[in-house]
């Protein structure tokens, strides 16, 4: 009986057999926490300091999440699941005097993870236009994977003499 790790192919390693249920998506982590912290982390370094401009900066987050979720539908609930750190600051009260009515928790709620689902959307929409840029490129290139595009080859001449070799460096050039 062969072992399925150690086949003729293998030569002795091991098989990486995944233990992840194949009905779970790849969810990356890094992205979730680091969005979810920079969402956290400017509103309330905003608040501190009072500089309210900061708060722009925390939309940073969400879009991270999105980006990193590379689906709509997996922006949007991983949108929702990087809000909550920004919604419970919020309601203990870290950005500001908060007084908690029934009314204004939900209407809170609402908004931080409305806002935070359709960040994240929207990241994951950048994710996909550049995908389709990138993939345009790498057509129109004819395969080249370099972000450099290919050097135009120069049509000068070598008549014979310097001085006409010079005049022609800087005659304008006809497209033949």
């Amino acid at each position: 009986m062969v072992d399925a790790g150690k086949s003729k192919g293998n030569k002795g390693k091991e098989s990486k057999i995944s233990t992840k249920p194949a009905w779970l998506p790849e969810i990356n982590m890094m992205g979730l926490i680091v969005g979810a912290a920079i969402y956290a982390f400017f509103p309330i370094l905003a608040y501190d300091r009072g500089i309210d401009a900061l708060i722009a900066f925390g939309a940073a987050g969400p879009l991270l999440i999105g980006y990193q979720a590379r689906s709509d539908i997996k922006a949007i609930i991983l949108g929702v699941i990087g809000g909550t750190p920004l919604l419970y600051l919020a309601n203990m009260g870290y950005l500001g005097a908060y007084k908690a009515t029934e009314t204004s928790d939900l209407l809170t709620a609402i908004i931080v993870l409305g806002l935070s689902a359709v960040m994240s959307w929207f990241g994951a929409h950048l994710y996909k236009n550049r995908a389709k840029a990138k993939e345009e490129y790498y057509k129109q290139t004819g395969g080249t994977t370099k972000n450099i595009p290919p050097k135009k080859e120069k049509r000068l001449q070598d008549t014979g003499s310097v001085k006409q070799n010079i005049i022609n460096m800087f005659k304008p050039r006809r497209k033949q």
